[in-house]
């Protein structure tokens, strides 16, 4: 697994490649709730965005992808492997709750932060299959940032930025304190809802850790 620990400013961000298994996995779960083959447990209200659709991630999938995300928050928790290993079993990391965003054109997610929990993560699962096109259109005039995710901090200064901007890509995933603030701008595609060739799918979870 490629894991890459990212310090734009003060809080640390750690970027990783879910398994292609593990990603699957979640695709297919989130089909299924689509298709109404699981139970669809609406999460909108629990949320900031004006996306088309956010639902909770089955309890039995949590299950099955609770040790790469157990794996993951470790290395997040301890960068140094010398920090890793003297602190192995000593702590228990635990999923409070997940969830699936479908967003389309024009929808996006206000600046905002997560609450009760300690780190949050969000990954990509789906992009639009003309986003590429969009993004090339957007360079013409500016810098791309259609379906982009944009984590804040701090204040803008000499030498120093305050934003750090991310691309998506399926599969990747981000890992953060769950008090940063962050956002997702809105794009453009000519497939319009329900088509999904216009959807942008990913999702977050909410992590707590306690010592054993």
């Amino acid at each position: 697994m490629n894991v890459e620990l990212i310090r734009p400013f003060s809080p640390l961000i750690l970027k990783a490649e879910l398994p292609t298994e593990t990603v699957n996995l979640l695709n297919q779960d989130c089909e299924d709730i689509i298709n109404n083959k699981k139970e669809k447990v609406d999460w909108s209200n629990q949320l900031a965005g004006r996306v088309k659709e956010e639902f909770h991630i089955t309890n039995n999938l949590v299950k099955q992808i609770a040790g790469v995300f157990n794996t993951i928050t470790s290395m997040f928790l301890f960068p140094k492997k010398e920090d890793f290993e003297k602190n192995k079993g000593k702590f228990r990391v635990g999923i409070s709750s997940g969830w699936y965003v479908r967003s389309f054109e024009n929808d996006f997610n206000p600046v905002h932060h997560h609450t009760s929990c300690q780190i949050s993560c969000l990954g990509f699962l789906k992009l639009p299959d003309d986003i590429n096109e969009y993004w090339k259109e957007e360079d013409k005039d500016h810098n791309a940032s259609g379906g982009y995710t944009d984590f804040r901090h701090g204040t803008v200064g000499l030498s120093c930025n305050n934003n750090f901007k991310v691309k998506p890509k399926v599969g990747d995933i981000y890992m953060f304190p769950s008090w940063l603030d962050h956002m997702v701008y809105p794009f453009k595609s000519k497939y319009k809802f329900p088509d999904t060739k216009g959807e942008r799918r990913s999702f977050s979870l909410n992590i707590i850790f306690t010592n054993v």
